[in-house]
C-alpha cells in the first residue's frame, strides 16, 4: 500500500441497548474496547478515526472522534462522515464490540482490496459481517444514497449497484467465526472473558 492511503474507523456510537452500558467503554483485561480496536488497526492505518456523536467519551484516547453527518442513521452514517470529511483510498471499518478480531484478519483485507470497491468476510454459515471490512473511497456515492433513502445499515448498501465486493470466507481468510463474534449482551461478554466462544 502506498503511505497515507489507508485510514480506520472504529464504529463505537451503537446504542448498546442489549448491554445495558455502553459497549464501547467495557473494559476487557484493563482497556476499554474501543481502545482495544483501535490499536488493533492503528500498525496498518495511517490515521484512525472514532465514530461517535459523543466525542466526550472519548477524550482520553488519541484518536480524532467523528460524529455523524446523518444522525440516527446507524453505523452506515459513521463511516460515510469520516469519507466526507477525510479522504483516504481505503477506510478499514471495525465495530467496536469484536475483541477476537485477529490483526492478521485487517492484513488480509487489505492484502486482497485492489480492484475491488469492498471486502467484506463472511462466516461459514454465509452471514456478512459489514462492519469488519474494507471499503474503498469509491463507495461513498452509495453510501450517501443509501443514507438518503433513510438506510442506516450496511446491508442496505452493500453489494450496491456498480460496486465490485470480496467476499472473504475463513477458508481463504485464515479466521474462524469466533473472530467476528461481537460482545452484544453480559452473557457474550462472560464468555469472552472466560475464553470460551460467544
Amino acid at each position: 500500500m502506498i503511505a497515507n492511503e489507508i485510514c480506520a474507523v472504529i464504529l463505537a456510537g451503537g446504542k448498546s441497548r442489549r448491554m445495558g452500558q455502553n459497549k464501547a467503554l467495557i473494559n476487557i483485561g484493563g482497556r476499554p474496547l474501543v481502545e482495544i480496536m483501535a490499536e488493533r488497526a492503528a500498525p496498518q492505518a495511517d490515521k484512525v478515526f472514532i465514530s461517535s456523536n459523543a466525542p466526550g467519551l472519548f477524550s482520553f484516547l488519541p484518536f480524532p472522534v467523528v460524529p455523524d453527518l446523518c444522525p440516527n442513521q446507524g453505523p452506515l452514517s459513521g463511516l460515510h462522515a469520516v469519507m466526507k470529511e477525510h479522504i483516504y483510498t481505503l477506510y478499514i471499518t471495525l465495530a467496536c464490540d469484536i475483541p477476537g478480531l485477529p490483526a492478521s484478519l485487517i492484513s488480509r483485507m487489505l492484502d486482497v482490496s485492489e480492484g475491488f470497491d469492498a471486502v467484506i468476510p463472511r462466516t461459514s454459515d454465509g452471514w456478512a459481517h459489514p462492519l469488519a471490512a474494507v471499503y474503498r473511497r469509491t463507495c461513498l456515492p452509495v453510501i450517501e444514497d443509501a443514507l438518503q433513502k433513510k438506510a442506516n445499515k450496511f446491508i442496505d448498501a452493500f453489494p450496491g449497484d456498480g460496486l465490485h465486493v470480496r467476499w472473504l470466507t475463513p477458508g481463504d481468510g485464515g479466521f474462524t467465526d469466533a473472530d467476528l463474534a461481537n460482545i452484544n449482551t453480559p452473557d457474550d461478554l462472560r464468555r469472552f472473558q472466560t475464553g470460551n466462544h460467544i
